[in-house]
């Protein structure tokens, strides 16, 4: 019985995953959007084609890690990066900004859309017309410098992540209108690669058994196509948050999708199952909770992940993986550490909801569980058509009954080198 509850239970935590991934026309159509403004800023009289503008997505798009809005009214946001192949020295962040923007207006004036687009904080943002289904953000960007990249290989990231690197625009930053090397900077290429090396050995099966099941070659599928159980598992974990924060007085604190799948990926042991995947990553994040404590330290083989930090002087550190600098828990520590408690409040929100969920050993009441944090219309949706597995009424659990899924000779994770 415990097999087949798990069994089945992963088939609905898949389902559900499916029914909050992004639609194939709707990713298409984001596709081609995006890719309509990268031929525009290409075009013959466009006045940045000179600098060989590149348009690419950043973020959950890019990732697989995208979910549909809690609502018909809410909308996609497509993150995008515009990189100009142009140099620190010949513009400043403001300047940069312009140029690009000065396109982005064209080109929302030459297909009538009803609004300029937004000049906000880092990028442009794109609204279109009411009934489409997204907000696209244009970032732009150009290579970063030779000192950074120096920087990054001297904490051993990979160079097949550091030449990825980018400086972009943010018009908070002290340098925003002077010409200077200092620039903020970010990697969401590098980011992307290094996710997807923590998920290959899943990627690669997965892949090829979808190239089977359609006779077609595992290269002619494209990445899209497959869904691994990290990504599976983080689309559940960020709806579960949207969900049981929505309406909270921690609403404003609910942690940020970039923790949650950075430190998911960080967890992650290539599972090929979600269940497995998410009580891995779960219960591990849990174990850092102790760190709310002053008097309390972590074990020494938790340290040596260094997966969540709290300094000496009470800040906590959760790092970008391809870029040290930037530090995803830098607000953590502000009135009284509200986002961190926020952080390990959810932690715990999300083991009783969907691991110790197990103990009611039916399918059916499983299901009926998740519909309160995940929607009833879409928990309906995945659950419709599995086979309802229900324990005898004298069979009874206790919270040391729950299934353990035990990960034997896990595969190794990757090394900071690649």
């Amino acid at each position: 019985m415990a097999n087949d509850i798990v069994s089945q239970y992963n088939k609905l935590l898949e389902k559900l995953s499916n029914e909050l991934d992004i639609s194939e026309s709707h990713f298409k159509e984001a596709e081609e959007r995006y890719k309509a403004i990268g031929k525009w800023l290409l075009r013959d009289n466009s006045s940045v084609s000179q600098y060989n503008p590149d348009i690419y997505p950043q973020g959950s798009f890019r990732l697989g890690t995208v979910i549909k809005p809690k609502t018909d009214e809410e909308k996609y946001d497509i993150d995008l990066v515009c990189e100009l192949d142009i140099t620190k020295g010949q513009v400043s962040q403001k300047q940069l900004k312009e140029m690009v923007g000065e396109e982005i207006i064209a080109y929302a004036k030459a297909y009538n859309m009803n609004s300029l687009p937004e000049n906000k904080r880092r990028c442009w943002t794109l609204n279109y017309a009411e009934g489409a289904q997204f907000h696209i953000d244009i970032l732009p960007a150009l290579p970063n410098g030779d000192s950074f990249l120096s920087f990054l290989e001297s904490k051993r990231i990979s160079a097949n992540w550091t030449e990825l690197a980018i400086a972009i625009t943010d018009k908070t930053h002290f340098n925003y209108d002077r010409i200077a090397e200092e620039w903020p900077c970010s990697n969401p290429k590098g980011y992307a690669e290094w996710f997807k090396e923590r998920m290959k050995t899943q990627f690669d099966i997965q892949r090829k058994s979808f190239a089977e099941s359609i006779r077609a070659s595992i290269e002619d599928v494209p990445e899209y196509r497959v869904k691994t159980p990290l990504q599976r598992a983080i689309q559940i974990l960020k709806r579960h948050r949207d969900m049981r924060f929505f309406g909270h007085n921690l609403e404003d604190d609910k942690p940020i999708s970039m923790i949650i799948t950075t430190l998911s990926a960080k967890l992650y042991q290539n599972e090929s199952d979600v269940y497995s995947t998410l009580k891995n990553i779960l219960e591990q994040m849990d174990a850092h909770a102790v760190l709310l404590s002053s008097v309390v330290s972590l074990s020494e083989s938790l340290r040596s992940q260094h997966l969540i930090e709290r300094k000496s002087d009470g800040t906590w550190y959760i790092p970008n993986p391809v870029n040290p600098e930037e530090n995803f828990a830098d607000r953590w520590h502000e009135n009284d550490n509200r986002k961190a408690r926020a952080f390990f409040q959810w932690v715990s929100w999300v083991r009783s909801d969907l691991i110790e969920v197990l103990r009611q050993a039916d399918i059916k009441k499983i299901s009926e569980s998740l519909g309160h944090h995940f929607g009833e219309s879409i928990t309906k949706k995945a659950s419709a058509g599995l086979y309802i597995a229900s324990a005898p009424t004298i069979l009874t659990r206790m919270k040391d009954d729950i299934p353990n899924v035990e990960i034997r000779n896990p595969s190794k994770p990757w090394s900071i080198g690649g």
